[in-house]
């Protein structure tokens, strides 16, 4: 019996019919050059019978007298794979709109909870023929963004030829030793860390100097920071992956910085075509992996960081400069907590969730909440294939909530940024224009930015190749999902 954590378990706790705490992700894929008609049949009949190995893929969520209430995964012996792998016609013309259709209505869609958490949707019938996409729902309390991606670079091969089955197993023994190995650490060194950690954050709090919540009364309340619907809409954008390091090159930031430049100016723009005048600077909620190196924990260990846009600056340079020296210092204060400070704030949290749960109570402090969700979970730098398919790419989907009904996930694939928006229908029914708001701000950073400069940085970037954000997933990552 393996009992879930403390953040699986408000997960778990949240899951209702406004908020589904599932996530939801799905990828394109070209099919392999002269493959038989019968390709699409075998592949879903292969992943039936090799399903693929999310954590706890085989489990279901249970609870007893015996585990004093507490719930815990539980084995289970008659799994339906024709239900858990679905094999589905696309909807419509099987365009990319008639797609993303059918993801919004699939996400409002709850999991069954008398089986393990998770569901795979292949779909024949796109538009383009030589395509197919897989789309994956998985609950949260079963996963994080770093977890998912170690299960995917087990799961998808670098050679299109390697048709194999990934082996977590084996991967999974290496990091149980090793975790063993650092448990060996002085208690006495580590509660007294921990009780310095949480002076310093509550000294931080009170002094309104920490990035782990927003600053009280500097944030603008917009349509995000109420209560949501059922609802849902859902939107996506590729943005050059060249470009955008062009971009944080040239301002000395970083990807993230970048990204959340374009997303704070995009997301300004389209709040203010709807008549919403903002006179602060919108704020973002980023969640952060506590996940360390070669880690294959199963449970989600994440923490949560909150730094202003900058929307409220005029120029896109100064924007990307002042994004910087904020996620710096949220970085620096995350970097100087021990985790098990960290995990007694998330706790906190969930025993608020829990306390408004029994009394059903839903109410938002809008003053006391960030306007949007950003998420960023590294992906591959490198072409992948499945089962000799071309992955093109994925666009994830996450979870919103009240008081942030925005979130906005970014994957990055080879040379591009994908991009998942997803907020309730009711706020955002046009979502996709700011996807348009981005890309014109993307526009507008490479003319101020950039201009002459292009040359200059384009040969910095060739003597720094191993700057690929990807490569450097331990400071830039964040989980979400």
């Amino acid at each position: 019996m393996k009992k879930l954590s403390v953040l699986d378990t408000m997960f778990l706790l949240m899951d209702n019919d406004e908020h589904k705490m599932h996530v939801l992700t799905y990828f394109m894929f070209e099919k392999p050059a002269e493959c038989s008609k019968d390709y699409m049949d075998k592949l879903v009949q292969e992943i039936r019978d090799n399903p693929w190995p999310f954590p706890h893929h085989r489990d279901k969520v249970s609870r007893s007298l015996g585990s004093l209430g507490l719930y815990y995964w539980e084995h289970d012996s008659n799994m339906d794979m024709n239900h858990h792998v679905q094999y589905i016609q696309a909807p419509g013309t099987g365009t990319i709109k008639d797609i993303r259709d059918y993801t919004t209505d699939y996400q409002a869609e709850s999991l069954d909870y008398s089986r393990p958490l998770w569901e795979l949707h292949i779909i024949d019938g796109l538009e383009n023929s030589n395509q197919y996409a897989i789309m994956l729902k998985i609950h949260h309390c079963g996963i994080d963004g770093i977890s998912l991606m170690n299960m995917l670079q087990e799961l998808f091969r670098v050679d299109q030829n390697d048709h194999s089955n990934p082996d977590m197993t084996s991967k999974k023994k290496q990091q149980k030793t090793k975790a063993k190995k650092a448990h060996k650490n002085n208690r006495v060194n580590s509660l007294q860390a921990y009780l310095k950690g949480l002076k310093q954050v509550v000294g931080d709090i009170k002094a309104g100097e920490t990035m782990l919540m927003p600053p009280k009364g500097q944030v603008p309340a917009t349509r995000f920071n109420h209560i949501i619907e059922p609802t849902r809409s859902f939107a996506t954008v590729s943005l050059s992956l060249p470009d955008v390091k062009l971009l944080s090159k040239a301002t000395g930031g970083t990807v993230n910085d970048v990204v959340s430049a374009l997303i704070g100016t995009g997301l300004r723009r389209y709040l203010e075509s709807k008549g919403e005048a903002l006179n602060k600077s919108l704020y973002a909620t980023m969640p952060v992996s506590l996940h360390t190196d070669g880690d294959m924990d199963e449970s989600n260990k994440i923490s949560m960081s909150c730094y202003p846009l900058a929307s409220d600056v005029k120029t896109p340079s100064e924007q990307i400069c002042t994004i910087q020296k904020s996620t710096r210092k949220a970085k620096a204060e995350m970097k100087s907590l021990p985790q098990s400070v960290i995990y007694t704030l998330m706790g906190t949290g969930v025993i608020t969730v829990l306390s408004q749960k029994i009394r059903g109570v839903r109410e938002v402090n809008a003053r006391r909440m960030t306007n949007v969700m950003i998420s960023n979970v590294p992906s591959f730098k490198e072409t992948r294939y499945y089962k000799g398919s071309t992955l093109l790419g994925l666009y994830p989907l996450s979870l919103i909530l009240d008081g942030v009904g925005l979130n906005i996930t970014v994957s990055s694939y080879v040379d591009s940024l994908d991009f998942g928006l997803a907020s309730d229908k009711t706020k955002a029914p046009d979502i996709e224009l700011i996807c348009d708001h981005m890309k014109d701000a993307m526009e507008e950073m490479k003319a101020e930015i950039l201009g002459e400069q292009v040359n200059k940085v384009k040969t910095a970037l060739d003597l720094h190749t191993t700057d690929h954000p990807t490569s450097a997933r331990k400071e830039e990552s964040a989980s979400a999902v």
